[in-house]
């Protein structure tokens, strides 16, 4: 399978956003594209000093800093799943926060996460949101324009709908347990300084659906 180049320009990032659905009954963590390793400080602060926290990065020097952080017991350089050191070790919780649509092939590694899951285990995903309003708006107008990061970001090889999301794992063998919209659209409607701002966004946002969301976290489990 072809290995595209990642890009080094991603902030150590905890993932605040994703804490509420991290499950509290697992003890063994594997995420893989754990960039500068900001989500394994999120995922010790949980799942305590017990828990066993094992990471993957394509790019060697976010796996230094990932191991500087000293919140995983292994960081490993290289690509899912062929640069496990312990490829038979199984895991409660696999982890990919914006990873699979940088996959040439993301059907191919959620079936590789299958042989890597303990018996019931989860995976934990976060995509983002091509629906996304701005995205749509300007595909309206005929622009599609990549960038450094975000839902255009330059490296991604696949776009995913909330659906979209859903179907790839249910293709792959998994139970979709829950999914999520994070980081709704903010304040960018100007108003007459009359309208209270709140109103206006409890009419538009529930309006826009789920294209409010810049991305949606999906937890599934293996069967």
């Amino acid at each position: 399978m072809d290995r595209p180049a990642q890009q080094n320009c991603y902030p150590d990032n905890a993932r605040e956003d994703v804490r509420p659905f991290v499950p509290l009954d697992v003890s063994s963590v594997l995420e893989v594209g754990c960039g500068r390793g900001g989500f394994g400080r999120t995922l010790r602060e949980l799942l305590g000093p017990g828990a066993r926290l094992v990471a993957v990065e394509a790019v060697a020097s976010s796996a230094d800093a990932a191991r500087d952080i000293g919140c995983f017991d292994e960081v490993v350089t290289g690509y899912f799943p062929e640069a496990l050191t312990t490829p038979n070790e199984r895991f409660d919780l696999v982890c990919f926060n914006d990873v699979l649509e940088h996959v040439v092939d993301p059907a191919a590694a959620l079936t590789a996460t299958l042989d890597v899951l303990a018996q019931g285990g989860r995976v934990l995903a976060t995509i983002p949101n091509v629906q996304y309003a701005s995205v749509v708006y300007n595909l309206i107008r005929g622009r599609w324009t990549y960038t450094e990061s975000g839902i255009l970001d330059r490296t991604h090889l696949r776009f995913f709908t909330r659906s979209s999301m859903a179907g790839l794992f249910h293709d792959a063998g998994y139970t979709v347990e829950s999914t999520h919209g994070i980081n709704p659209i903010g304040d960018v409607w100007q108003t007459d300084g009359n309208t209270p701002r709140r109103w206006l966004k409890s009419l538009i946002h529930p309006a826009l659906g789920n294209a409010r969301y810049l991305q949606f976290v999906l937890v599934a489990r293996r069967d």
